[in-house]
């Protein structure tokens, strides 16, 4: 159910050896006026991540439990490759041919050749491994950090005579975590912070030593502003919790939602602007224009439980002021929605077509 906010996928671009999985139905879910989800497939898996990188808004990629594994999209969602098959919470990637994800109790796996094949790289750490997040260290590509549910945080680099770091070994950086059962793991863009949500609240990583900022605050993802990292948002157990000096505090910021709901996600649009949305357990989609100062529901329900547990919003992949929100859910599918943003936001568009340009 957890998801980190990580580094980019881009293992996803070569896709010719892989089997395509063209989306069955496509059928509209009902409509509220001209908003509609529309059905992109996949009953049946427990979505725990969505992600896409910056200027690149049609590809998409998931990750998810019940052997869902990891899908990848470079056409806007149409149809998705099945890239690992297993359980997986997370991925991240170095370039076209490596990629990483973490896959439970599995631990990390490494591809090399674009998905095809998958091996684990584990050596450091613990026994038992529930790896839950995993993050690339973007100034050293060949290094990786990732967050263990009952072993803490640990980082990776190249295993000596490894040989092209197929091998990694891993070491803990757990100074002053007293809580190892991680959840998420968000890492500041050059590394000065990092921020951990675990079973008994958040904690932040800076000058080598971990600290309690947010105590009883279970969260389920935390996602760093991009654009001002000053500010930081938590999808917790109760409703959504921002940060605005670096996630060393953190405040209640959920005017509008239910009250003690459960948020699942938190994504923020990829242009940059104050809109922000979050998967709740149960309600749905909800969005904030305002950076989460303020909530309102997004859209009618979603079928079967409308339990979100993912959610992504991507810029552009039809037009220049079009957004397109993906939610994952816990057991119905993965489902879009398009709509258009003027610079004053009046009505929502059209959905877009099945297939995009």
């Amino acid at each position: 159910m957890m998801k980190r906010t990580l580094r980019w996928i881009t293992c996803a671009c070569a896709l010719p050896a892989l089997a395509l999985l063209a989306l069955p139905g496509l059928a509209e879910t009902p409509c509220a006026g001209n908003f509609c989800w529309v059905q992109r497939g996949f009953a049946g898996q427990e979505f725990t991540s969505l992600l896409s990188p910056p200027g690149q808004p049609c590809l998409v990629a998931w990750t998810a439990l019940n052997n869902g594994g990891l899908g990848v999209s470079t056409d806007c969602g149409a149809q998705f490759a099945n890239l690992f098959i297993g359980n997986a919470y997370d991925v991240t990637a170095r370039d076209t041919n490596t990629g990483y994800v973490a896959g439970g109790t599995n631990g990390v796996l490494k591809t090399k050749d674009t998905g095809s094949q998958w091996f684990q790289i584990n050596d450091g750490l613990p026994p038992s491994h529930d790896a839950r997040a995993v993050l690339l260290h973007v100034a050293h590509p060949e290094s990786l950090f990732t967050a263990l549910h009952g072993g803490g945080v640990f980082y990776a680099g190249p295993k000596a005579g490894g040989g092209a770091d197929s091998l990694m070994q891993w070491t803990a950086m757990n100074e002053g975590l007293l809580d190892l059962n991680v959840r998420c793991l968000a890492r500041v863009r050059g590394g000065t912070f990092f921020l951990a949500g675990a079973d008994g609240g958040i904690w932040r990583r800076a000058n080598n030593t971990w600290s309690l900022t947010g105590a009883g605050i279970v969260a389920n993802a935390i996602v760093i502003d991009a654009a001002d990292s000053s500010q930081a948002w938590a999808a917790t157990e109760n409703g959504v919790y921002r940060s605005l000096n670096q996630g060393m505090s953190w405040s209640p910021s959920s005017t509008g939602l239910p009250a003690g709901l459960a948020v699942n996600d938190v994504a923020r649009r990829t242009d940059g602007s104050a809109v922000v949305y979050a998967g709740t357990r149960g309600q749905g989609v909800w969005e904030s224009v305002d950076s989460g100062a303020h909530w309102v529901p997004f859209g009618p329900p979603l079928p079967g439980d409308n339990d979100v547990r993912a959610v992504l919003a991507v810029v552009g992949a039809s037009q220049a002021d079009s957004a397109h929100v993906f939610a994952g859910t816990r057991a119905d599918g993965l489902f879009e929605n398009g709509y258009s943003t003027p610079a004053t936001r009046t009505t929502w568009g059209q959905v877009k077509d099945k297939y995009r340009k």
